[in-house]
Order: C-alpha cells, then sequence, then structure tokens
C-alpha cells in the first residue's frame, strides 16, 4: 500500500469523526485522539519535507490512458500563435477552497517550481474552486504574474467562482470546458453574528470597511484586464465587465461600434449619451435579482469619472480614490459626438447581483480563448474536455499533471480548526499527564508532538508570526518554571498560561493579522479564535478530572503505572504479611497539614507525626490543611481540604 493510499485511508476517516462531533456537538468517542496520533507519525515526515513532492515529476509523453476517455470536440485545423505554442505543457490543479493560511499558494508555488525545472514551456492551471480568502487568492494572482513561465492559461473546468475568477483571470489566456462558470466575485465577510446559529456570511456595507476590502480586488482584475488587452494590442477583454463581477451594484449594456466592429460594455450615462432616451430597464443576459443589493447608505459617495471605471456603482466610487492600476487603459473614450456610431446589442446586467457568466457568455463577451468552430453560419467555441485537449490547443508533445502532495492535503487538515482544537486538548491532556506522572515518557512524547503539530504548519506555509511562536515558547518555560522552581501559582505560572493563551490565538487566525487585528473580519477572526480556545482549554480540563480520578484503572494509561510482576493473590499475601492496619501511624479520614509542597510527594503533619504522604490530586502547597485519603505500610495518600 503506498504512502498517499495510507493517507486518504487515515483522512477519510478522520473527516467522518469530525462530522460526528460538528452534528452531535461533542465527540462521542476516543478515535479523534486515536486519528490524531496515527497523522502525527505521517505529519513528521510530510512536514519535515512538506514543500517537496514524493518523487520527482518528470514530463513523459501523455499516454492515451492519461488522455481521458471522453469524446474530444470536433475543430478545424488551426494555426497555434507563437505565444502559446509550447512543447510541454505541465497542468497544475487547483481544486478546493482556497484557504487562508496559505496551503495552496504554497502548494501553487512548489509545482509552479518543479514544473519549471523540468522544462515546460506552459502552464495551464486546472481550475474547478467556490473561491476562498481574499489575501491568499491576491497572493496567488501575484505569484501567477510573476511565473518565469509567461505562457499560462487558466482552464475553467467546470467552475471558477469568487477568488478563483481573480486567479482565471491573472493567466495569460482563459479557456474553458462546457458547461462552466466564471465570476460571482463579490467580497463576503464571515462573521459570528448569532452565535446560537454559528457564522454567518454577508457582504460587507459599511464605508470602512469597503474601503479596506474592495480596492485591491477592484484593482486586481482591472490590472488583469489591461494586461490582456495590451498583449492583443486592443480593448478586448472588457474592464467594465470585469470588476462587475466584484461590485454588483453596476448595470452594464454591451455595444458595438458600427464602423470598426469594436464590442464593450457601457454604464448608465454612457447609454443616455449614445441612445438619448433609452430605457434603462428590460431583460439581462446574466443572471438578476431586481430590487436587492443596492447599498442603502446615509451619503452615498459620488460617481468617479476616471477612465476605465464604470460609473452609477457606489462600491466602485467608494474604491475609486485607492485603487491603483498600472497601466493605461485602451478603452475608446465616448462623447456625445459618438452618437449614432453605435448599435445596442443587449443588457449585460442589472444593478443587484455580480456578474456570473456561463461558458456561452464568456464566448459572447470575448474572454475565453477557446478554438472557434462555425455551424451554419453561427461561430461557437471548441470546449476544452480533456487532456488531449489541452494537447492540441498548445501542439504540444508532452503533457503532465501537477496535483498536490499527500503532505500539502495533510496540511490542509492540520490548519483547521476543528482539528487544531483537538491537538490543543491532546497536547494539555498529554502534558498533565507527564508531568504527573515523571518518567512515563509516551505522554510528553505526545504533548510535544502535538504542539509541532500546531505549529510546524504554519511556518511551513509562512502564516505563523514570530510573535505567535514566543509567546507559546515562553508560556510553557514560565508554567515549567513555576511548577518545578519557585513553589506555589503566582504570577509566572498566570503569565505562561496568558501567553500560551495569546499565542495559540495567534496560531487560530488566518491572515497573519498580527497582535493588533485592525478590520472587522480580523476582530471577528480574533473573537472566534478565542471562543474556541476556550472550548479547547475547558474540554482539556474535564479531561484532566477524568484521568486523576481513574487513572490506574483506564486500559491504556494504566499500563503506564509500574507494576509488581507477582500474581494478585501472592500480592493480596505479600501485602497482608507486610501491613499490620493497627500499627500505621495515621488513618483514613485524618487531617494535618503540608509541611512541605507536595509534588506530588512531599511531607504532613498529622498530630505530633510527620509523615511521607504523596498528593492524590494534583499539587498542594505547603501549609495547606489535608485529609488522609488512603494508607498503607507502602503508601499514603492525601489531598487537600
Amino acid at each position: 500500500m503506498t504512502m498517499a493510499r495510507i493517507f486518504s485511508v487515515v483522512t477519510a476517516s478522520l473527516r467522518r469523526v469530525g462530522g460526528q462531533a460538528d452534528s452531535g456537538g461533542r465527540a462521542t468517542s476516543l478515535a479523534p485522539c486515536v486519528l490524531i496520533a496515527v497523522l502525527s507519525l505521517f505529519g513528521v515526515l510530510g512536514l519535515l519535507g512538506g514543500t517537496v513532492p514524493l518523487a520527482a515529476q518528470k514530463i513523459l509523453p501523455l499516454t492515451p490512458a492519461a488522455a481521458g476517455s471522453q469524446q474530444t470536440a470536433s475543430a478545424p485545423t488551426v494555426s497555434i500563435p507563437a505565444g502559446r505554442a509550447a512543447k510541454n505543457v505541465a497542468i497544475i490543479t487547483i481544486r478546493g477552497e482556497i484557504d487562508a493560511k496559505g496551503v495552496m499558494l504554497m502548494s501553487i508555488n512548489r509545482r509552479i517550481d518543479q514544473a519549471m525545472k523540468d522544462g515546460a514551456g506552459a502552464i495551464v492551471f486546472d481550475i474547478d474552486c467556490p473561491g476562498g480568502a481574499m489575501t491568499t487568492t491576491l497572493r496567488i494572482c501575484e505569484a501567477i504574474k510573476a511565473c518565469p513561465i509567461q505562457n499560462t492559461v487558466a482552464w475553467v473546468n467546470p467552475q471558477a467562482h469568487s477568488g478563483a475568477a481573480l486567479i482565471a483571470l491573472a493567466c495569460r489566456e482563459l479557456i474553458v470546458n462546457d458547461p462552466a462558470t466564471l465570476g460571482d466575485a463579490m467580497p463576503i465577510l464571515v462573521t459570528s453574528a448569532n452565535w446560537g446559529r454559528g457564522r454567518s456570511a454577508a457582504a460587507p456595507t459599511d464605508l470602512e470597511t469597503l474601503k479596506k476590502v474592495l480596492p485591491p480586488l477592484l484593482a486586481e482584475v482591472t490590472d488583469s484586464a489591461r494586461r490582456y488587452n495590451a498583449r492583443s494590442g486592443g480593448y478586448l477583454r472588457d474592464e467594465y465587465l470585469s470588476q462587475a463581477m466584484i461590485a454588483n451594484d453596476v448595470a452594464l449594456w454591451w455595444v458595438r461600434n458600427k464602423t470598426s466592429g469594436q464590442q464593450m460594455c457601457i454604464d448608465a450615462t454612457e447609454l443616455e449619451l449614445l441612445f438619448p432616451g433609452a430605457s434603462t430597464t428590460g431583460a439581462t443576459r446574466l443572471a438578476s435579482a431586481p430590487g436587492t443589493g443596492k447599498l442603502q447608505l446615509p451619503t452615498p459617495p459620488t460617481s468617479t469619472t476616471a477612465p476605465g471605471v464604470p460609473s452609477g456603482s457606489f462600491k466602485i466610487a467608494v474604491a475609486g480614490p485607492s485603487m491603483t492600476v498600472a497601466g493605461a487603459t485602451m478603452r475608446p473614450v465616448l462623447t456625445a459626438s459618438d452618437a449614432g456610431a453605435w448599435e445596442l446589442i443587449d443588457k449585460v446586467k442589472d444593478d443587484s447581483l455580480p456578474a456570473l457568466l456561463t461558458a456561452d457568455d464568456l464566448f459572447h463577451y470575448g474572454f475565453v480563448d477557446n478554438n472557434v468552430t462555425t455551424t451554419g453560419g453561427v461561430p461557437a467555441l471548441v470546449p476544452i474536455r480533456t487532456d488531449a485537449d489541452i494537447k492540441s490547443f498548445f501542439g504540444a508533445v508532452n503533457v503532465q499533471r501537477y496535483d498536490s502532495s499527500w503532505s500539502e492535503a495533510l496540511m490542509d487538515i492540520l490548519t483547521g480548526r476543528l482539528v487544531q482544537a483537538a491537538l490543543v486538548v491532546i497536547f494539555l491532556i498529554a502534558l498533565f499527564v507527564e508531568m504527573t506522572h515523571p518518567g512515563a515518557v509516551l505522554p510528553g512524547v505526545i504533548s510535544a508532538t502535538a504542539l509541532c503539530l500546531l505549529i510546524a504548519p504554519g511556518l511551513l506555509v509562512g502564516m505563523a508570526a514570530w510573535w505567535e511562536v514566543l509567546a507559546i515558547i515562553a508560556g510553557i518555560g514560565l508554567i515549567g518554571l513555576e511548577i518545578l522552581v519557585i513553589p506555589g501559582f503566582g504570577v509566572p505560572g498566570l503569565l505562561g498560561l496568558l501567553l500560551l493563551f495569546v499565542g495559540l490565538i495567534g496560531l487560530f487566525v488566518p491572515g497573519n493579522t498580527g497582535p493588533f487585528p485592525d478590520s472587522p473580519q480580523a476582530r471577528d477572526d480574533v473573537l472566534w479564535a478565542a471562543v474556541t480556545l476556550i472550548l479547547s482549554f475547558s474540554t482539556a480540563g474535564l479531561g484532566m478530572y477524568f484521568i486523576a480520578k481513574h487513572f490506574g484503572s483506564l486500559p491504556l494509561l494504566g499500563r503506564l503505572v509500574l507494576k509488581s510482576p507477582a500474581s494478585d493473590e501472592e500480592s493480596a499475601d505479600m501485602l497482608a504479611a507486610m501491613t499490620d492496619m493497627d500499627d500505621l501511624p495515621v488513618k483514613v479520614g485524618d487531617r494535618g497539614v503540608a509541611l512541605t509542597m507536595l509534588r506530588p510527594a512531599g511531607r504532613v503533619q498529622v498530630g505530633d507525626r510527620v509523615v511521607d504522604a504523596v498528593a492524590e490530586i494534583g499539587f498542594i502547597d505547603s501549609g495547606m490543611n489535608v485529609r488522609i485519603v488512603n494508607a498503607s505500610a507502602m503508601r499514603i495518600g492525601v489531598e487537600q481540604v
């Protein structure tokens, strides 16, 4: 069985357990602990080489099996542009949600580097993604645009929504399967406004949040459109429609110049300019929900007239002053003298929903670079369905897929909120067992492993800040100092717990926001992380109490206690011979005072006698009142009263 197969089995089991814990409100067995312990063995191996694939992926000739079994769309023989043609093509898959911790970003960068080393002349990003974290999305777009292999192509197969739409537009060319959808990139903030029902998602509505969130997103799609148009030498990818995927509150119409054939979107102001008196109502090509989506602001911002920016959108007006885009727009400037020179083709969208385009819509509005076939005089795009179609699209000899590695999938799981909470519980309980039963070793190993699995993924993906790690290390050090050196439980212990708590919160919060989050989303993430961590600490506390009461009788933990190899009968006879209860210096129920700190062993005074005793639960400070709970010739156990 391969390592990947073993990991897939364990992963499936973990997700089933996680699902039970979510739906029931609490875990119903020790299965999560067992699975985490198993995953830790793979985690050490995976995290040590997390950014290195299991084996070097060399580009190999495409085989019939790799090409897939689907039928390829028929298309006439077409010449391949020089900027597109490539002998070796690497396909990098983008699947699942874009995580805030940066695991997907690290994975994509690793696979881009590997494709470069293997001699790829083009990179295809095979996208089937619902979107995700904004910060990670923008960093992936930067990585694609800065890639030394400039021949990058996004393959929407079959969806690129939200942040995935920005990633697709960042590529040099865009191709699609059919059916396929792209767009709906309006930012959504996940908040904990309704704690009784969990976290909820909603579009930001306050001006300060819009000023922080919208400018980088609008600037990204505008920059992608201008890069594409500059390479093409004309205004082919519409900037207005690109921005409408983010700003839902802008209405657009599609027009064509009667002389040049130039096609583009216009806003309501330009509609009145070109077609005086034209109705602004009517059916739209893209989905709409009339009467929704408009912001109800006390003082609406003034619409901007900047080149390449549509008017009539409050959101774009808010973002306009802060939106910086390199490069000038190639969009034609319209004046009153252009009236009559353009024809109205259709209404693209109203001001309710963000633009979401199907494969036909993308072809209609000039966003795709698929080959085109003509049937009955009607042009239609040729969908890209298989790897064989990719090979034909580039005129390639070799096509090789680069998927995410099992270690990257493991890191994605380890950075999940539920798994992080479970690791905190395991870390605290194992640390408690090790400190109360020195020399057991195994609990200490489990505790250290759980802590490493909490910290290492964030460090490897570059999302763990220095202050988080320092806070955790300092917190553990102060707690150890309090327990092992300084009597009592005072300032060092409390400060250690506080630092440990704050450091762990930092690990739980995505995006490396620092110790002072300054956005509503970041503050809500901190609050959510604090609640999750408090629940983890509470669960660990209950586990510690249960273990302290039943340590010797637990099947697994009881084995950590050294026992005599003699039989039960022999042991009973031996103890009976050694013990005369009437000769014991103290009896069960007697009360006394601790003369020394019991950690857990020490000395207590009962009446006028001083005896050696062991604290049954935790540690007992010197001077505290104690009660004898068990007594024999071999051991006297006490508890604080």
